[in-house]
């Protein structure tokens, strides 16, 4: 009796025979029939294959070449059929790639139909390139680029008659199984051309899978392109994922089984896009479907648990972006669920223990409550124990451990010999190979650890700083903010050491990564997150040079770390808007690349290398010499035209003022009596009374401590004049918050009598506001409201807006319900001056929020600072805190006085924390009299009625000292 191999020998044999003779229909049939006894032998795959292309049947010959060549990588025959196949099969870019590795490794007809294809093969990989490249993407060191959206899979039976797919079917489940084994080689070895080969198969898979079949398929399919987007970090793979998984869903009836698996995809795809992008939208998204997981019906209580793991991850996500303690209690309480039904063997036990630790650190970063630290201890001693020692997770999960053991000493509750919280975080930063995300992450707590009081006895050495310097600049893998965060720490450590060359190396770096932050494709919350992460970088930056003896570096530092909000807005911080116009080029991949480096990849340092690349090329050109550099001295000349620019920080473990004269000369004043610990107290103080609404009694004894400290070293170096000298303040950090202007002690001369003060958030919005045209057009808005719904009444506001419509009639007042969001921005778009007498919102945690209340809402810092105003001179600001900085956000001076110079007021009027009404009016009415028929005496007027002011109010300096200008 023969054999089964021996049948199947006998019917390839007879098969081989017909379709050399050309009878390739005889031939299909029998080595058909021998595929079945030997389905993995090559050669009769790659026969039955090529037979059936050759007798015109396509689809046929998918699936026998797509083995054939899983089977036998380096079959170059059957790559060239399975490359023709895909072409003809929808998949023209995966089709290219069989094609060009069957030309390079030399099959003739390969070579031939890639050369009608208008490509050829690089010389190193056999990868497809066009015939003017002349090496591929990845040999080049270019990263890889989607230039337009990849289009929806379609199924083929709603195709249009005409194509020949609309009629054709393919054996979908043996193609998933084939792309199932690609994702399997690609998690073992890591190849990116194994998870290109998987999609291909998916594709087709859900493309022609039965009705009944199609939602399981695509969301195979949206999986499989998330799992490329950890590859290449490419934007367009999540979108494209979020697409599959939302088709999944429209398809799928709502009672079937599938249903959980398909919500709770769905809802990780958005939070992943979450992780990349920071938009809200995709966050709450995300929560919304893995909601719906939870409460849809499944037979498997683990679908459930599983979503209800993710779910509690994004609770604790939306939390440290908004604050919301429910949120944070949510998770907590899902997150428990998830452990307690989750046994030992589980093999996601420690990443859902690991989990859980992070977000009882979390609440009891905020709250001090030792239960929750305790039990932040126990969660992570567990999910070290449960990760196996060659795991690639084990180093982060030693960090989140290490981090728990710095929190109990920081609480005096450590139970382990001194030192152990630190050998744990250097245990698992050694673990971590060079260039791994986590780096930052975990050196970024190893520094903490040794800035805790108390730790000065570990110090590191130079050596050490530098070795930890060497990792941070290797792990390119991980994102900007998260690199940035590692730098401000290890900055701040190398500062108080008096290591300031290091400092200075490592934070310019963390400084140099703000170009990649993405600003533009998400909301203004969005974007001052991410730009508040690493707070204190500049501060940081400033004071090692300035103890370097650089003070041009300390500026040009300080200019380009703080304000990137704002100078996005303006367009001054990269000159992006220039750049599409002139050189469209270069900005879009520029666009793409800075897009693509914010996700943060795998192959982030040759995201890295094409930036840099990208960079060097448009400084090429002569309008653009100084792309993104920092600002050249001829900047800080027009910035100081008319007076001198004074720039002040206090770091850590020094205090420094530096005075940018009106030719850019350029003078270090050291404040020796100033120091960061009275700095935060008195913020917090300040802060304080703010939140409360109350009067701050302190505010004498502050004026003069900031006079003691800070304005009374920085009088006596500038020389001496005719009059007060002209001053701009450019505090960074935490002094933005405090009326520099008004320091000095009673009865004594002071600020107001050696300066004329404006304010600046950075120099060159300064030469912004410079370079904008005086005009002496004036078409004055005026607005108040003394009701407005749900708040205090403003009796003054009338009075104050018809005591100004008397000196500029020309325009009537919008007052009281009059003075509707639209009505106020319409009016807004054409005057040239504008005075609001309302109430305003502050909001200290996300300032973008916050707003002039009108009758029927709120007019947003967004919508005013997208006004752009011609001609805009003076806006005056008679309301609540609309100069007020927040201690979270300070370094980006978001606010409204801000919001209206974005908007182009050259001239804004603001106070730095509430007025009272009736102080208001007295003095607005008090400025407008003591101002001449220009805007550009603003600044001088405004001098001149806080000097009344503090006359007639001398024992209420919290009243006086309120009211700031900010222009040139």
């Amino acid at each position: 009796m023969s054999s089964e191999p021996a049948r199947a020998e006998k019917l390839f044999e007879q098969g081989k025979a017909l379709f050399l003779r050309g009878r390739y229909q005889d031939a299909v049939r029998l080595l058909a029939a021998a595929t079945e006894s030997a389905p993995t032998s090559v050669v009769c795959q790659f026969m039955l294959g090529a037979g059936r292309l050759n007798s015109g049947d396509t689809a046929g010959a998918l699936y026998p070449l797509a083995l054939c060549v899983y089977l036998d990588p380096e079959h170059t025959s059957g790559r060239f059929a399975l490359g023709v196949a895909l072409r003809e099969l929808g998949q023209p870019e995966q089709g290219a790639v069989h094609v060009a590795y069957a030309a390079y490794r030399g099959h003739p007809q390969a070579a031939a139909h890639l050369h009608e294809l208008a490509l050829t093969h690089c010389p190193d990989c056999g990868s497809p390139v066009t015939s003017r490249a002349a090496r591929c993407e990845g040999c080049a060191g270019t990263p890889r680029e989607i230039s337009a959206p990849r289009p929806r899979t379609w199924s083929w039976s709603h195709l249009h008659a005409e194509d020949a797919r609309s009629r054709w079917t393919l054996p979908y489940e043996r193609l998933a199984d084939v792309g199932r084994g690609h994702l399997s080689r690609y998690t073992s070895y890591g190849d990116p051309r194994e998870i290109d080969d998987a999609l291909a198969y998916l594709e087709l898979a859900a493309a022609t899978a039965s009705a009944a079949d199609r939602p399981a398929r695509l969301t195979e399919l949206g999986s499989a392109y998330r799992r490329r987007f950890t590859c290449h970090g490419l934007p367009a793979d999540l979108d494209h994922a979020i697409d599959c998984h939302e088709e999944a869903l429209d398809q799928a009836a709502a009672d079937a089984p599938e249903q959980v698996m398909i919500l709770a995809n769905l809802g990780v795809a958005y939070g992943s896009r979450h992780e990349s992008t920071a938009a809200a939208a995709d966050l709450e998204r995300a929560i919304h479907f893995l909601e719906r997981a939870m409460a849809a019906p499944t037979g498997d209580p683990d679908e459930h648990v599983a979503a209800m793991a993710s779910v509690g991850v994004f609770y604790e996500r939306r939390h440290q972006a908004g604050g919301d303690e429910a949120d944070l209690d949510r998770s907590i309480a899902l997150q428990n669920a998830v452990v307690d039904s989750s046994p030992r063997d589980h093999p996601r036990y420690a990443g859902r223990m690991a989990n859980l630790t992070i977000a009882y650190l979390n609440r009891y970063e905020r709250h001090h409550r030792l239960p929750d630290l305790e039990r932040a201890r126990l969660l992570a001693d567990r999910a070290v124990a449960a990760t196996p020692p060659d795991s690639p997770d084990l180093p982060i999960r030693l960090a989140t451990r290490g981090s728990t053991g710095l929190q109990l000493h920081l609480a005096y509750l450590a139970d382990e010999p001194e030192g152990t919280r630190d050998q744990q975080l250097s245990r698992a930063l050694d673990a971590l190979p060079d260039g791994q995300p986590h780096v930052p992450v975990v050196l970024a707590e190893l520094v903490r650890a040794h800035l805790v009081p108390g730790a000065g006895h570990m110090a590191p050495d130079r050596r050490t700083l530098e070795a930890w310097e060497a990792r941070l600049e290797a792990a390119r893998g991980a994102t900007p903010s998260k690199r940035a965060v590692a730098g401000r720490n290890l900055g701040v450590l190398a500062n108080s050491l008096g290591e300031y060359d290091v400092a200075a190396r490592v934070l310019d770096a963390a400084i140099a990564l703000t170009p990649a932050t993405p600003l533009r494709g998400t909301g203004w919350t969005d974007r001052e997150r991410r730009v508040a992460e690493p707070r204190g970088l500049a501060s940081q930056a400033f004071a090692a040079h300035c103890a370097l003896g650089e003070p041009l570096q300390a500026v040009q530092q300080a200019e380009k770390g703080r304000g990137i909000q704002l100078a996005t807005v303006l367009d001054a911080h990269d000159d992006l808007v220039d750049l599409q116009r002139e050189l469209p080029w270069l900005a879009r991949p520029f666009r793409q690349v800075r897009k693509e480096l914010a996700a943060g990849s795998a192959a982030e340092a040759v995201l890295w290398d094409r930036y840099g690349q990208l960079v060097d090329q448009i400084r090429e050109h002569a309008r653009f010499t100084r792309f993104l550099m920092t600002p050249h001295v001829e900047e800080l000349r027009r910035a100081a035209s008319g007076g001198t620019v004074v720039a002040v920080n206090s770091a850590r473990n020094r205090a420094d003022a530096i005075l940018v004269g009106r030719e850019g000369e350029l003078r270090h004043v050291p404040l020796e009596h100033l120091t960061a610990d009275d700095v935060e107290a008195q913020a917090e103080a300040l802060s304080g009374s703010a939140r409360a609404g109350r009067r701050d009694k302190a505010m004498a004894d502050r004026l003069g401590w900031l006079w003691d400290t800070v304005v009374g070293p920085i009088a006596d170096a500038l020389p001496p004049g005719a009059g007060p000298s002209r001053v701009w303040w450019m505090p960074i950090g935490l002094l933005g918050m405090f009326p520099l202007h008004a320091a000095g002690h009673p009865g004594r001369p002071g600020a107001l009598d050696a300066f004329v003060s404006s304010y600046t958030p950075t120099l060159r919005i300064l030469a912004h506001a410079h370079d904008h045209p005086a005009t002496a057009t004036r078409r004055q808005l005026t607005v108040a409201l003394a009701s407005t719904p749900g708040l205090p009444g403003l009796p003054g506001a009338l009075t104050e807006a018809l005591d100004l419509h008397r000196r500029s009639p020309d325009q009537p007042p919008l007052l009281n319900e009059d003075a509707t969001t639209s009505q106020v921005a319409a009016a807004l778009s054409t005057a040239t001056w504008a005075h609001f007498a309302c109430h305003a919102l502050a909001d200290r945690t996300a300032p973008s929020r916050g707003g002039l209340c009108l009758s029927d809402g709120m007019l947003t810092i967004p919508e005013i600072s997208r006004l752009a105003v011609a001609d805009a001179q003076l806006a005056y600001l008679s309301a609540c805190s609309t100069s007020l900085r927040s201690q979270e956000h300070v370094d980006e001076s978001l606010n409204l006085a801000s919001a209206f110079q974005l908007a182009g007021f050259r001239h804004v009027i603001a106070s730095l924390w509430p007025l009272a009404d009736t102080f208001g009016a007295v003095a607005a009415r008090t400025f407008y009299t003591e101002l001449s028929d220009t805007a550009d005496d603003a600044a001088a007027a405004l001098h001149r009625t806080t000097l009344i002011m503090r006359d007639r109010y001398q024992d209420q300096p919290d009243l006086w000292a309120s009211l700031v200008h900010s222009g040139p």
